[in-house]
């Protein structure tokens, strides 16, 4: 650049002494027609002024030619070639080679340009995840790799394509919006497939354009299902062995004590110890058949759920049933409990009647929870996050979840309480869930937790 400069610098200076010389020349022309009586004078006098006339006019016919070739190899991306250096003179050697400096240098910026494309190119085409972007027409701009596999053709062109080759899916695809996590599940090349869309949305030269990941997430899916099954199974063996044991054992001695001819005449004797032990066998059967029953009806009510009726629910009001409800319990306690709302007017697309189960169910562990702690204190928050979901989190200073039972505690019937059924969390999830929301846990031992409502 400060090879440009100086050219520059140095044809300046060389246009200002031609002006200069045409001036003089003008100023001796002038003068040798009024002063003078000899023909000379002017005529060389004019000579000059046309010579230095026609030399300026070459300077700028020249610098705006060489300015012209440069700037048409730059719009045109030729980095090849320059103003010929054999037909420039001395003065504008130096903008020469500044020109060949600037187009080695524009040379080098495309193929590092050429190279991250190709980089990022090779890095989108080996991904696993399934993207592609159209705009606003439905027209595709791009489909890597992974997207060709999972639709199973090689050429798409657009939406439409796909809407025919999979109409949910198309649907999906126009109706997906930015921020959408969306979990299809759509039948693929003959075989039910679990997809989940997620959508970002952008803005290039004037037009709009929707990116979108699709990615296959049945075999996560299966998994986590295998492990829900073996977690459910493995508490309700757990629940139906406890009850069925004691039955089975008192069944066989009721069975026995019956079937004995010699103790038959003690069993109407009401003062007798085999009939008290028979009808404290009797009464235990009776209790823990009872108690089968309903842990039979908890399952029941966590397999027939109610449809959610959705409308718009005012936050405020919301969180000031959940006071009124839980008042006297938490005055009892002692326990500090805040609600806060930002901003105040929020309000939430959901079944208010389902959501306020879920939100007293959950300040009702966190009473439990704070139980034992010096000062206890609970806060019900509700908040607009960055991404724009709203966001109500349960938080308390408690005893806290330990590492070992945390995974469990969504699971049906696991419970670390001696009264507890185990269905709290696990209805609260499934509750959350109809209501198009995701409940989420954090929490450290002796420390507090913290339970998350996202919508």
């Amino acid at each position: 650049m400060s090879s440009l400069t100086n050219s520059l610098k140095g044809q300046h200076i060389k246009l200002v002494l031609q002006v200069a010389l045409l001036l003089g020349s003008a100023f001796l022309f002038s003068y040798s027609i009024l002063e003078t009586n000899w023909i000379g004078t002017p005529i060389i006098s004019l000579t000059l002024m046309a010579l230095i006339t026609i030399n300026i006019i070459r300077i700028g016919e020249r610098s705006n030619r060489d300015f012209a070739q440069f700037l048409n190899n730059v719009s045109h991306n030729d980095f090849s070639t320059s103003t010929a250096i054999s037909a420039a003179g001395p003065g504008t050697r130096s903008f020469v080679e500044a020109q060949k400096i600037l187009l080695s240098k524009y040379r080098k910026l495309k193929v590092d340009r050429s190279v991250q494309n190709q980089y990022l190119q090779m890095v989108v085409e080996h991904v696993d995840t399934a993207l592609l972007c159209f705009d606003s027409d439905g027209k595709i701009e791009f489909i890597n790799n992974a997207a060709t596999t999972l639709l199973n053709r090689k050429y798409i062109s657009s939406v439409n394509i796909i809407g025919k080759l999979n109409k949910e899916l198309g649907d999906t695809l126009k109706s997906i919006h930015y921020g959408d996590n969306i979990v299809l599940k759509t039948i693929l090349g003959n075989e039910l497939q679990s997809l989940m869309l997620s959508a970002s949305e952008f803005t290039l030269l004037d037009k709009k354009y929707k990116l979108v990941s699709i990615q296959n997430i049945k075999s996560a899916l299966d998994e986590r299902e295998i492990e829900s099954w073996q977690k459910l199974i493995k508490v309700l063996t757990h629940e139906i062995m406890n009850s069925m044991t004691p039955i089975v054992s008192l069944s066989h001695y009721v069975k026995k004590v019956i079937g004995d001819p010699s103790l038959v005449s003690q069993l109407v004797d009401e003062e007798s110890e085999q009939h008290i032990d028979l009808q404290n066998s009797i009464e235990a059967i009776s209790s823990r058949s009872q108690g089968l029953m309903e842990f039979v009806n908890s399952y029941r009510s966590l397999s027939n759920l109610p449809q959610p009726e959705f409308a718009d629910i005012e936050i405020e009001l919301l969180f000031q049933r959940i006071s009124a409800l839980l008042k006297d319990k938490l005055e009892s306690a002692h326990i500090k409990f805040t609600t806060l709302i930002e901003p105040e007017n929020l309000t939430l697309n959901g079944d208010a009647k389902l959501l306020e189960q879920v939100l007293i169910n959950l300040v009702g562990n966190a009473i439990d929870a704070v139980e034992k702690t010096p000062s206890p204190d609970i806060q019900l928050l509700c908040t607009r996050t960055l991404a724009g979901k709203i966001s109500i989190q349960v938080k308390d200073n408690g005893c806290g979840i330990s590492k070992k039972v945390i995974d469990n505690i969504f699971t049906p019937f696991f419970t670390t309480k001696e009264q507890g059924s185990g269905i709290g969390l696990s209805l609260s999830r499934q509750l959350t869930r109809l209501n198009r929301g995701t409940l989420s846990v954090s929490s450290l031992e002796d420390a507090g937790s913290k339970f998350t409502l996202s919508f």
